[in-house]
């Protein structure tokens, strides 16, 4: 069987990556040592893959075709480049890619695949972190948490759970490696589409998220890069304390089947609409089961928008997989 041998789960934020020496230097400190203890871990594992777990924002899915979950196969992972983030080329572990998608799909999940699948900053701002030179090879795992109605919380425990049990059941012995990116609280200039009409800056808001990749404006893509990076230099974003140690003592204490209890309002009205990226935290821990994490690293960072952190998950035996799965 393929084996886990760590799992993480890290913030994404490409602001933290383009704007690094705005924030204060003890700050800057913690968080690059946390990501290099990250960076560290992972290698010492010795993974054959990492699969990492990780949003969009609609690089490359958008309002024409937004599946809940994706799965990256073929040879290779190129990023958009969004946010002013560097490009990077990324192999894709075919193997485990293939063990993945057709484990997932016997289990009942119905879940996309994409050949080749371009990534955006929701995974490459974490390899700009951890492993910016020699990537260990990737399987992208894709999981709206931008473009709302969200697949539940709960549902990305159960995803969890059924990678885990994926791979348990794979004729291979691969060392496996898991990575959540996302999170934790923060509020960034994304609009719910949902309640955009047909007028002014919403018209334009509509286009941007429904055009698909072919034809997204350049220029536009610039603005919004640049919008988020007002919103930290002016202090804008939505940084919560409190929901964060809320998150990372749930998480310590191995009580991953609460992470069901939330709801996306209450998400967004407690975190940020950006703290809905717990969800891909959330299913490297329903692959976990069974361990707690230990927080490797935490910053409320205000010129980054975003409670910055990074923690390692115990392992787990998956002895309390699927406990949170009766009906909300």
């Amino acid at each position: 069987m393929a084996q886990i041998v760590s799992a993480f789960a890290v913030t994404h934020a490409v602001i933290m990556i383009r704007t690094w020496e705005r924030a204060p230097r003890a700050q800057r400190e913690i968080v690059r040592a946390g990501y290099d203890e990250v960076a560290r871990r992972l290698r010492a594992s010795r993974p054959d893959a990492v699969i990492m777990v990780g949003a969009d924002h609609y690089q490359s899915f958008f309002l024409d075709n937004m599946p809940a979950f994706c799965v990256g196969v073929g040879e290779q992972s190129v990023g958009w480049g969004d946010g002013g983030l560097e490009k990077f080329d990324l192999p894709i572990h075919r193997e485990v890619a293939t063990l993945l998608l057709e484990g997932l799909l016997e289990r009942g999940f119905d879940i996309a695949y994409a050949r080749n699948l371009p990534l955006d900053h929701a995974f490459m701002s974490p390899v700009h972190m951890i492993m910016p030179e020699d990537p260990i090879p990737i399987v992208p795992l894709f999981q709206n948490c931008n473009a709302p109605p969200l697949p539940t919380l709960r549902r990305c425990l159960d995803l969890g759970a059924g990678i885990r049990a994926a791979l348990e059941f794979a004729p291979s012995d691969l060392r496996v490696s898991i990575i959540g990116t996302g999170g934790l609280s923060h509020r960034v200039p994304l609009q719910d589409w949902r309640t955009l009409g047909e007028a002014g800056s919403d018209k334009l808001w509509l286009e941007f998220m429904s055009q698909g990749r072919h034809r997204v404006d350049p220029d536009l893509q610039r603005r919004i890069a640049d919008e988020v990076v007002r919103w930290g230099r002016e202090g804008l974003g939505r940084i919560s304390e409190e929901f964060d140690a809320e998150i990372l003592a749930l998480l310590e204490g191995g009580d991953y089947g609460r992470l069901a209890d939330y709801r996306p309002q209450e998400i967004t009205e407690r975190g940020g609409n950006g703290a809905q990226e717990i969800r891909n935290w959330a299913t490297v821990a329903g692959a976990m089961a069974g361990g707690r994490t230990e927080t490797l690293f935490y910053q409320p960072v205000q010129e980054w928008l975003t409670g910055v952190a990074g923690v390692a998950f115990n392992p787990g035996d998956g002895s309390i997989a699927r406990t949170w799965s009766a009906p909300a």
